[in-house]
């Protein structure tokens, strides 16, 4: 996916915000592009039919949501944190009505059913959060999912850092298969990539 795709409506808004949510420069910057460009081509691979997703720990939605609204039935997406979700649904993205926002925690019991519903389920922040293999509605879905974490232990919002992909897997549920593998190199650490399927138990 292309700078140029983002859309210059678009881009206006990212500029705009940016003046008090300068960490959604961040969400634009090369490194998230790389991770992220690695991240859709293994999802294009799965050759999903319009399917329902389910971000976790969305951040602003800012690559992602663009980059799979078009192709995807319903997007919802979850994060703890009020600020970024408001950014993402009145401010960056209003010309989608297939996304559905939630500032919620991850963990929260309410949105499980959406979770266990999904036909794809996506964490690119599997570092600020507790391992996947910990979720328990996971135990419960048949959905591909396609998981990040990285080995930037410096950073301090990230409490759940691996060192290598084989560490990455040991995070997985047990009632997951992986299709393939991934490690993208940034000028801060490595990026990890599993893209799998989930075996409702």
């Amino acid at each position: 996916m292309a700078l140029q795709n983002i859309g210059i409506d678009l881009f206006k808004s990212i500029i705009k915000e940016s003046k008090e949510n300068p960490d959604l420069i961040d969400s634009y910057s090369y490194n998230q592009f790389k991770s992220k460009e690695n991240l859709l081509k293994h999802i294009d691979d799965l050759q999903l039919n319009k399917p329902n997703i389910i971000i976790l720990g969305c951040w602003f939605g800012s690559i992602l949501v663009p980059a799979l609204a078009e192709k995807a039935n319903h997007i919802s997406c979850i994060d703890i944190d009020d600020r970024v979700i408001g950014v993402g649904k009145c401010r960056l993205f209003t010309m989608y009505d297939n996304i559905t926002w939630f500032s919620r925690d991850v963990w929260d019991e309410h949105h499980w059913h959406r979770i266990k519903k999904a036909d794809l389920i996506i964490n690119t922040s599997c570092e600020h959060m507790s391992s996947m293999s910990e979720l328990p509605v996971l135990y419960k879905s048949n959905a591909y999912f396609a998981f990040q974490s990285n080995n930037m232990y410096d950073i301090p919002t990230h409490i759940n850092c691996v060192s290598n992909i084989e560490e990455f897997y040991s995070q997985l549920p047990h009632n997951a298969s992986v299709i393939a593998e991934d490690a993208v190199e940034d000028d801060r650490g490595t990026r990890f990539t599993i893209i799998g399927k989930l075996c409702a138990e």
